[in-house]
């Protein structure tokens, strides 16, 4: 074998390496995979409180965008603050059940009764706040007909139809004590949201 062969394998050897350390650990099957989804989303129904930092990628017939967020949850109150991409805080929505406010950078303050309207009229972009509180963590929305769910082998959601929306898990990642989704695909009518999750916070 000559040096450069030798050097190729090498390089082979180390490509194949580094992809093995980048590539996400597939959760374990389950013998039980109704049983095991059940277990998940009880338990993610009792926690109330959490916070996901989010980058969303909205695409419209009208327009497209982007925006990252920290979406923080308290039970039934949650605040979303939308940020630019160095940072900066550009908006902040403190939504509890009786109504909605929204505070700009600009020290603008606009208030009403329904988060995704309130929304809507700001930022001209459609967010499904009230069902994303569950659907991001890959559990339905309460008391409210499923149309369909597919399920995966371990126990995850594959994928959700509820109040018109399609709803995909690309990806999950591991965050003790069940695997959470790292990317979401939303579709409704003309809307297609995706959700990258780069970090949660089960309080």
């Amino acid at each position: 074998m000559s040096l450069q062969q030798a050097r190729a394998g090498l390089l082979l050897l180390a490509v194949l390496f580094l992809a093995a350390c980048t590539t996400t650990p597939q959760p374990p099957l389950v013998d039980d995979p109704k049983h095991a989804w059940d277990a998940r989303t009880d338990y993610l129904y009792e926690q109330e409180n959490w916070v996901a930092q989010i980058t969303l990628i909205g695409d419209t017939d009208q327009q497209k965008f982007k925006a990252r967020a920290v979406w923080e949850q308290q039970s039934d109150t949650y605040q979303i603050k939308l940020r630019d991409f160095i940072g900066r805080t550009i908006a902040v929505i403190d939504g509890t059940a009786s109504g909605v406010v929204a505070r700009t950078s600009k020290g603008e303050r606009y208030q009403g009764d329904d988060a995704e309207a309130l929304i809507h009229e700001l930022f001209a972009i459609n967010i499904p706040v009230t069902g994303m509180r569950y659907w991001l963590q890959g559990v339905p929305l309460p008391n409210e007909i499923i149309d369909d769910i597919v399920l995966d082998d371990s126990g995850l959601t594959k994928s959700l139809n509820q109040q018109g929306w399609a709803i995909s898990y690309l990806d999950y990642v591991q965050n003790e004590p069940y695997q959470m989704p790292a990317q979401v695909l939303l579709e409704f009518e003309n809307i297609t949201l995706t959700v990258k999750i780069s970090q949660w916070t089960l309080q």
